[in-house]
């Protein structure tokens, strides 16, 4: 059976993949503007390469996809940053517009950044791609007014109108070395967006087409239902969301599914990405595909009886971006069963690493973990006796370590519990290793604290979302992470082929599911855990869960620990042993190396004699005096002091000059207002030649 969904007289669809643009509008149906070329590349003359400090970068020329092209060269040399080309280019913007480009590279995967800035280059707009997988041929890239964004600057004004120079930039998030090649530039106004959203306006089908308006009424009581005819499976990829009815629910598990577009004058043809085997789940389906166009889209069926309740054409915000995506998807599900940034709350969080590491990870007021910058994350879910429980139907706590030791800690307590009841869950996160060599390190700790026996399942989901919330959109977009890939094979989680995380103890259970088989959680709370354990999604958005499931008596606690390498290589090919992992003595290591790093220097004044601190923590006796008194007359009883570790740990070492008493030299003392009964300082000495 085949339905098909009209969006009337002159409209037209942008569809295109789940993770990118989509959305149903409408044309004006005015004749488009001949795109003109901006930049043929053929000449590096007017262009000048932008590079932040240490970075290097240098223009070459190559063959291009016709005639001559322009490589950037660039070399991050350790160090975050940018390496960028820019040249003067002023423009005037209508409505409506498209840039268009060539684009190939040999490059890790950093963020891509087009950048479009004004005559005083404070005011930028842009479009970033974070991670880009820079293609090996020449490939056109798009970008529509609607994916350019202001990115910073003083002018209130959001939207773009004019801009005087242009910029593509190539911004550190893989690091290392690589060259990006641009050619052919273009730039091509557009008809106006409809100022109204889209909607279906007509449904016809092949069967039963007297019903065919009940799948576009807008009541959920009533459906189209039938029986799927042996062709082909499809359902509409246009931002859209589909609900079924009851009956749906014991609909084929798996549907081959295609994509139909009946493009006016032009046809049937079948749109990209749209032949794969796309199971359903739960009664609501969203569904998007980005770029693409189309003027009416068709539902094909196959196998089984259905009931479709109502397929609602969605607006272009719908799934504009991946992070609206989510958004959208958050609305209709339960609280809690998405992170909080996704419902507009704002989320917190803090940075879990190595002193001196070059990655680092983060941990979520509710008790997400996010494995790496811009990684990822494993979001925990508990069933008791059978009821799922999120963070929003617990109450969430956060803390340090005894001593303010800064090992984060998440607590779940039930919210009917008293102020000193146990915690039903402890999470705890910390790093642990060299900054060369670091791991992070999870450990969740569940506890019955009724009065009888209890059957537990600790959920840990792995999820294509970040813990740094869609909000943020800077030097790190927050949101969406994708997964394109995912296998849970024993304890060790494989993310995109590689091997990301390692549990200490094998769970009883795992599954691995795509996102058009439905969430990890809904699959969780449906009591449908697949046998699954490994799957491809192009979309971006697989997931998955591992199931520790424990019967707890009363007072009773169990854990188990997640480790994930931050920096160096995964540790399964180092002989790391899940099994042999010591996690309570890893962390009071974790807890004995930053009492060393906090508790380093210690100064107090001595009263009786102001203006003098004393050193009381590594080297006894040890005594400065102050070129400026000032801060002493202020009356500061307590001051704190970090060491650089270049420093030599001899503070008695003579000093060639400066103020001094006792030997150690100290160029400069800042002493902080008090605040709270405790004052600071920062102590600075020359590092050691």
């Amino acid at each position: 059976m085949v339905i098909g969904l009209s969006a009337g007289t002159d409209r037209v669809a942008h569809v295109g993949r789940v993770v990118l643009v989509a959305g149903l509008w409408a044309g004006a149906g005015a004749a488009q503007a001949q795109a003109r070329v901006l930049d043929a590349f053929e000449d590096p003359a007017p262009r000048r390469v932008v590079t932040s400090n240490q970075v290097s970068g240098a223009l070459r020329q190559v063959d291009g996809a016709g005639g001559r092209a322009l490589c950037l060269e660039y070399d991050f040399n350790g160090v975050s940053g940018y390496a960028g080309i820019q040249r003067d280019l002023p423009l005037e913007f209508p409505e409506n517009y498209r840039f268009a480009f060539q684009l190939r590279g040999d490059s890790p995967a950093n963020d891509l950044q087009f950048k479009l800035l004004d005559a005083s280059g404070d005011n930028v707009w842009w479009v970033n791609r974070p991670r880009f997988d820079f293609p090996v041929d020449w490939t056109p890239v798009r970008y529509r007014q609607r994916h350019i964004s202001k990115a910073w600057g003083p002018d209130p004004d959001k939207v773009l109108r004019r801009s005087a120079k242009l910029e593509f930039t190539i911004y550190n998030n893989a690091g290392g070395a690589g060259s990006v090649c641009f050619d052919a530039l273009t730039f091509e106004p557009l008809p106006a967006d409809p100022a109204t959203p889209p909607s279906a306006v007509s449904a016809q089908a092949t069967a039963a087409p007297e019903a065919a308006a009940l799948a576009i009424d807008g009541d959920l009581a009533t459906a189209l239902q039938g029986t799927r005819q042996a062709e082909t499976c499809a359902r509409p990829r246009v931002g859209a969301r589909i609900r079924w009815s009851a009956p749906a629910l014991v609909r084929d598990r798996q549907a081959a599914c295609a994509l139909r577009d009946f493009a006016g004058a032009g046809g049937r043809r079948t749109l990209e990405g749209s032949a794969a085997r796309r199971p359903g789940r739960g009664d609501t389906d969203w569904i998007a595909l980005p770029e693409a166009e189309a003027r009416r889209i068709a539902l094909d069926f196959d196998g089984g009886s259905y009931a479709l309740a109502e397929a609602e054409v969605q607006p272009l915000s719908f799934s504009a971006h991946p992070n609206e995506f989510m958004k959208a998807v958050a609305a209709d599900l339960p609280r809690g069963w998405l992170p909080r940034g996704f419902s507009g709350e704002q989320p917190y969080w803090t940075i879990v690493g190595i002193d001196g590491g070059g990655e680092q990870g983060l941990v979520g007021e509710d008790g997400a973990v996010e494995v790496a910058r811009g990684g990822f994350s494993i979001e925990p879910f508990v069933l008791e006796q059978g009821r799922l429980l999120s963070w929003a139907d617990v109450r969430t706590g956060q803390g340090l370590r005894p001593g303010g030791i800064p090992l984060p800690n998440v607590t779940w307590t039930a919210t009917d519990a008293g102020d000193r009841a146990p915690a039903l869950l402890d999470v705890l996160a910390f790093a642990q290793g060299t900054p060369e060599d670091s791991r992070l390190v999870t450990r969740y700790r569940l506890t019955n604290p009724h009065d009888a026996p209890r059957d537990y399942t600790l959920a840990l989901a792995v999820r294509p979302l970040q813990v740094n919330p869609p909000s943020q959109f800077l030097n790190t977009v927050g949101g969406v992470s994708r997964i394109a890939s995912l296998s849970i094979t024993g304890s060790v989680v494989e993310v995109d082929g590689r091997a990301r995380v390692f549990a200490t103890g094998r769970p009883d259970a795992a599954f691995a599911t795509p996102f058009e088989a439905g969430l990890e959680v809904q699959r969780l709370a449906g009591n449908d855990v697949p046998a699954v354990t490994r799957v491809e999604d192009p979309t971006g958005l697989a997931s998955g869960m591992l199931l520790y499931r424990w019967r707890l008596a009363p007072g009773e606690t169990r854990e188990v620990a997640l480790v994930a390498p931050l920096t160096g290589p995964a540790h399964a090919v180092n002989g790391f042993d899940p099994g042999g992992f010591d996690l309570e003595a890893s962390v009071r290591q974790a807890e004995a190396r930053w009492q060393d790093l906090l508790g380093q220097v210690r100064l107090r004044r001595r009263r009786r004699r102001p203006g003098v601190l004393r050193h009381g923590a590594h080297r006894a006796g040890a005594h400065a005096g102050l070129a400026d008194r000032r801060a002493a007359a202020a009356g500061h009883a307590l001051v704190f002091a970090q060491l650089d570790p270049r420093w030599g740990d001899d503070l008695r070492r003579p000093a060639a000059a400066g103020p001094a008493r006792g030997g150690a030299r100290i160029p400069r003392v800042v002493c902080a207002p008090p605040v709270r009964q405790r004052q600071g300082a920062v102590l600075r000495r020359r590092p050691r030649q």
